[in-house]
């Protein structure tokens, strides 16, 4: 009898360990012996040739389905008390007042494109305004003029600009300082070291996204489809806001 551990690399930035404790708790406290019953276990480094592609019932290609399978990943991505204090303390230095929780209610924004449209993921670009023209009847019924915007593209800030122009500065803006354009590609080319850095800000902006009380972004982004999945988890059923006009799970 053999037994078979399957050991996966995957890119987990500045951490010791190579496996997401780095920043998440731990799925169990389970660990894997060198032997099992007298057996010597065999490490195997699994690449991603190891697995078919994935094959989704029907039943669960619905919202309701996928309520169930975001529970497994709200529990595997629980913040470790190291991560989420990095989290709040980079709001405090950033956000005025310090606390999320003191610019409820507010919109968050996640804009997508670069890479996406390049490789065709995506059909096209949107601009801000097109994201804006989604939710702002919306907003100003709720009285919400918080918004906060994250992007790879540095230009959504400056169309920002423009569009709080015509509407006579109603909104009040949020953002994180932090390097832009990094996308798959240039993750994998970063030190572990760098990659730590921007997996950290990758984390913050989760946070703070889905805490929003409203949320707007293309669902053919990976990202967007993760951070509509955590508010699903926190009970936050308003319809997520998109300009593809299709909802993806």
């Amino acid at each position: 009898m053999k037994i078979w551990v399957i050991k996966k690399k995957k890119l987990y930035g500045d951490c010791n360990s190579t496996t997401p404790d780095c920043f998440f708790l731990p799925i169990t406290n389970c660990s894997i012996p060198s032997k099992v019953d007298g057996n010597q276990t065999i490490a195997i480094n699994a690449k991603f040739g190891h697995w078919s592609k994935s094959i989704i019932p029907s039943t669960f290609q619905n919202r309701t389905f996928n309520w169930y399978r975001v529970q497994i990943l709200f529990y595997l991505i629980r913040y470790k008390p190291e991560t989420l204090a990095h989290v709040l303390n980079a709001i405090s230095k950033q956000f005025q007042p310090s606390s999320i929780d003191l610019h409820h209610p507010y919109i968050a924004v996640y804009v997508r494109r670069s890479d996406k449209v390049k490789n065709k993921e995506m059909s096209r670009a949107y601009t801000l305004k097109q994201y804006f023209d989604l939710f702002d009847g919306h907003a100003r019924q709720a009285n919400i003029s918080t918004i906060y915007i994250n992007s790879e593209d540095e230009k959504v800030f400056n169309e920002f600009v423009e569009i709080n122009k015509e509407k006579q500065g109603y909104y009040k803006l949020l953002y994180l300082t932090l390097p832009r354009n990094v996308v798959f590609e240039s993750l994998i080319r970063m030190t572990r070291q760098q990659r730590g850095k921007i997996v950290l800000e990758f984390l913050t902006d989760l946070f703070i996204e889905a805490n929003a009380d409203l949320h707007v972004g293309t669902l053919t982004s990976n990202w967007c489809r993760l951070v509509d999945e955590m508010r699903l988890t926190l009970g936050k059923l308003i319809p997520f806001y998109t300009p593809e006009k299709i909802y993806r799970v």
